[in-house]
């Protein structure tokens, strides 16, 4: 993710980066109290689930968009990895969600299963408790989400640059994908997913997994993402989209009339892919893809895997804010592949990507255009505001 203090991040790294090396001049503990912090079990304070209990390994989803009601409804089928062996009871994150039904079975019989839905907590929402009896291999619910769901925003046609179409994309970082699907919402676990969408036939949708550039426009979607996620980085986006590529393996999707200037301001992303991957090993997640967003998106970026989503504000037309999409795509590796622990740790991940990317511009453009941003940045993080001269 960019934001206008990601700068903070990056003090964090080079804190790090000192300090991850352990000098050779000082001894290193080996207190029977430090052994055990080191091997004791992670925990999530902001997530309900328990991993080490059970681990949600596949999402597969079927949903029915709906502009009008402002809702995803249909089925969440997780398939369990049991971790206890005398375990029988399922705990997933929710928030605001209408749980209809919940089955347990092995993807051919299904029977009946007892969920609580327990009292919303402002910040954690509400823990989903699914009864079993017996360990099942998958469980699968039926669900629909709430008009003010926190992780999903609703345009109207006025608040797009086409104004004809309705928009819809998710925001799921940090704690936000338990709003619309129930699943274990922490970093802790990873899965893959696939998913079934209807929609509108005007509307294109797209989601972090595999998109199609040659998609037919329809209101019947499949996608599969092969490779395992956190739950952070599940998005799905609709509206009245179109493809422009920029190589064989990355293009752009935005608006009709943003498209062009959006491809043309990126034209750089199969470089910096290119550049990443001469620096930090081989790019593990085939397409990247960016999706340009109406201006109601909150953020700089999101590195969504395949799928980063982005900002219009970024296309300026002489591409001074790229850095923006080198972020993104520095996600890639730092934080994508490797993932902090628990929310609390996520400034390991924007600052290392911090680092990463200003690697990235360096080789592309140079230092002095590093030091440039460094400088704006640092600015920023200080509240002193930019001063142009023309």
């Amino acid at each position: 993710m960019r934001t206008t203090s990601h700068v903070i991040a990056l003090l964090g790294t080079l804190a790090t980066v000192g300090a991850c090396r352990p000098s050779p001049d000082v001894p290193q503990s080996t207190s029977p109290a430090v052994e055990a912090r080191a091997v004791s079990p992670v925990r999530d304070e902001h997530s309900y689930a328990e991993p080490d209990v059970v681990v949600v390994t596949h999402l597969a989803l079927d949903l029915a968009l709906n502009f009008d009601r402002k809702t995803l409804a249909g089925t969440a089928t997780l398939d369990l990895d049991w971790k206890n062996p005398a375990a029988t009871n399922l705990v997933l994150d929710s928030r605001q969600l209408r749980i209809d039904a919940v089955e347990a079975g092995d993807g051919t019989t299904w029977a009946p299963a007892t969920v609580e839905v327990a009292a919303q907590d402002p910040i954690l929402g509400s823990k989903v408790t699914v009864t079993l009896g017996r360990q099942a291999a998958k469980v699968r619910l039926r669900y629909t989400t709430a008009p003010d769901a926190s992780g999903l925003q609703w345009l109207t046609p006025a608040m797009t640059l086409g104004k004809k179409t309705p928009f819809m994309f998710s925001q799921s970082q940090q704690i936000h994908a338990r709003s619309w699907v129930p699943l274990q919402d922490t970093t802790l676990v990873r899965f893959t997913y696939d998913a079934h969408i209807t929609s509108p036939k005007d509307a294109m949708v797209l989601m972090s997994a595999n998109n199609e550039p040659a998609a037919v426009r329809d209101g019947d979607y499949t996608f599969e993402m092969p490779q395992r996620i956190p739950s952070y980085l599940l998005a799905i986006a609709a509206g009245d989209l179109v493809f422009r590529p920029i190589t064989d393996r990355a293009g752009v999707w935005a608006e009709p009339a943003m498209a062009d200037k959006a491809a043309a301001e990126f034209a750089d992303t199969g470089r910096m892919m290119d550049t990443t991957e001469q620096l930090y090993g081989p790019y593990r997640w085939d397409r990247y893809d960016i999706l340009v967003l109406p201006p109601s998106f909150p953020y700089g970026g999101m590195e969504n895997p395949r799928l980063t989503f982005a900002t219009p504000t970024a296309i300026t037309g002489d591409k001074s804010l790229v850095s923006l999409i080198a972020h993104e795509l520095a996600h890639s590796w730092s934080g994508n592949l490797v993932t902090f622990a628990t929310v609390k740790d996520a400034w390991l991940n924007e600052g290392v990507t911090s680092y990463v990317e200003n690697r990235v511009i360096e080789a592309l453009y140079g230092k002095d255009r590093v030091d440039m941003e460094r400088v704006i940045a640092r600015n920023e993080l200080a509240g002193r505001p930019r001063k142009c001269r023309r």
